[in-house]
């Protein structure tokens, strides 16, 4: 009985992650990566692009997403032409984390205000990749937060959404 329900755990490969050639992985990276640049430089431009001499506050976002593009396409064409190196695995655990986590901070950035989203941000990461206890994963994103805090507000001069605090 044992052996049959060993059989078929065997029979069943796991979903994540994925194993898939090192050429394919690559290209599907680099594709991403392109597509990501390209809506960084579709969203930059609906903003002021400014002048020569006073750049908006679209300018950066836009030459850097389009320097995104260019390298992830180049990258995706040097690759493809390239041999294929073995295998590579996609969509590990502490990946799907990060970006999981990664995609909360957007949403929880106003309400929760800049301090409190990353402090959490920062302990998520500690605590579930890092693995790192849970006190000292909350001291380390404190100690985070106050430099943080201390950079952007005493040194720029640049307020942070403060959120509910």
């Amino acid at each position: 009985m044992s052996d049959r329900i060993d059989d078929r755990r065997r029979d069943r490969a796991p979903l994540l992650p994925r194993a898939v050639s090192h050429r394919a992985g690559e290209v599907a990276v680099a594709a991403v990566l392109a597509l990501t640049g390209a809506f960084f430089a579709w969203q930059s431009a609906r903003l002021d692009l400014g002048g020569v001499g006073l750049p908006g506050p679209g300018f950066f976002p836009l030459l850097l997403a389009a320097a995104l593009v260019m390298l992830s396409i180049a990258i995706g064409i040097g690759r493809r032409r390239s041999s294929d190196g073995g295998g590579v695995e996609l969509g590990h655990r502490d990946v799907l984390i990060a970006v999981a986590t990664l995609l909360m901070v957007p949403l929880a950035f106003e309400p929760l205000g800049a301090a409190v989203t990353l402090g959490l941000l920062a302990t998520a990461l500690l605590t579930l990749i890092a693995r790192v206890r849970l006190p000292l994963a909350i001291a380390a994103a404190a100690l985070g937060m106050a430099a943080c805090w201390y950079f952007f507000q005493v040194l720029l001069g640049v307020s942070l959404p403060a959120g509910p605090l």
